[in-house]
């Protein structure tokens, strides 16, 4: 059995525990494809021929892969990227005239899946937190947001770690992300400096968007309690500590002038700290509006954009053009079409 493997065509590279794929299977990959979303565990897949190139059978390759073995992904002509690093979950043989079968796996974000826990933090800070739960399911972690204490004692009941951390890191506007084999437990990075500009039609085959008035969050006016005094105690969201406009001249909230008021009131008498409250208020503000300007694009393959990070778009119109957060992106090559890149893509002003 070989316990190893690279790929290598003018736009894929494949690494299996760092060996050399025989030359057989390199002749017979034709499609790679790799999906990242942010919060969600990235995926690879990859498919070949179980014949070989002289029509003989060659099924025996499939001993050459087996579950948790460690996948890397490269994409790219002439320098290619790591796109992800990844463990095998599945293998699919389709054994027919044109017996085929797909390679398929997850990073390191999948490991939170496993099993469930029952547990309680206390006196612990969100980053505290998202540490001790990624070390009990062995993934490492960076956790790169301020140190902010929502509530004294949080329980985590019968959930899964990654549904824990999630819900942990929506009260925030926190995101999960991975980085070759580390997490990133941290505040959303939608508008910082992107990564690249994209013209279209020249840097862009095709670009979808939609604009869509928020109609909640406008303000945010977030209600706690402090059992020291015994009173109510609350937060305003402050729009001025968040990069709302995106590098365009107003937020989506400054599109609604005509419409009813969009203030929300939230309660939370789990928290009794007004610095936690105002956390939590800026967090709403954000997650409201989120959706203003969503979409999405398809380029020619580019291994540089991937979920997490912000581009440029220009070509469009005074409005739309501006800097968009990548949510989402897949690249996928195949013998066929060559290497493309899709992406989705989400703006909060304009």
């Amino acid at each position: 059995m070989v316990n190893g493997a690279r790929a290598e065509t003018a736009a894929f590279q494949l690494l299996l525990n760092r060996s050399p794929l025989p030359s057989s299977m390199l002749a017979a990959v034709h499609s790679v494809e790799v999906s990242n979303e942010i919060d969600v565990p990235g995926m690879f897949s990859f498919k070949f021929n179980m014949l070989s190139q002289q029509g003989n059978w060659q099924g025996a390759d499939l001993d050459t892969f087996k579950p948790g073995d460690q996948v890397s992904v490269q994409m790219g002509v002439g320098q290619p990227r790591t796109l992800i690093n990844a463990q095998i979950y599945s293998i699919d043989p389709d054994f027919d005239a044109y017996s085929l079968a797909t390679i398929s796996g997850f990073d390191t974000m999948a490991s939170l899946r496993f099993g469930n826990h029952s547990r309680v933090f206390k006196g612990r800070n969100e980053n505290q937190i998202a540490e001790e739960v990624a070390a009990s399911s062995r993934v490492r972690i960076s956790a790169q947001g301020p140190p902010v204490t929502l509530n004294a004692c949080v329980w985590q009941r019968q959930q899964t770690n990654y549904h824990f951390l999630l819900s942990r890191s929506k009260l925030l506007n926190y995101e999960l992300v991975v980085d070759g084999l580390t997490l990133l437990y941290r505040p959303s990075a939608a508008g910082l400096s992107p990564v690249k500009t994209l013209n279209f039609p020249r840097d862009v085959k095709r670009v979808n968007l939609r604009l869509r008035v928020p109609t909640e969050g406008s303000e945010v006016k977030m209600l706690g309690f402090d059992p020291a005094t015994n009173r109510a105690i609350s937060a305003q969201s402050n729009p001025n500590t968040v990069r709302a406009r995106m590098g365009g001249s107003e937020s989506g909230y400054d599109f609604i002038d005509s419409f009813p008021s969009a203030a929300i009131t939230v309660m939370d008498p789990t928290i009794t700290r007004v610095e936690a409250l105002q956390s939590r208020a800026n967090a709403e503000y954000m997650q409201n509006l989120n959706g203003f300007i969503e979409g999405d694009a398809e380029l020619e393959g580019d291994p540089s954009l991937v979920a997490g990070v912000n581009v440029r778009l220009s070509g469009l119109s005074q409005r739309f053009d501006g800097i968009y957060y990548v949510r989402a992106s897949r690249h996928r090559y195949d013998d066929s079409t060559g290497y493309h890149t899709s992406l989705q893509l989400r703006r909060t002003g304009a």
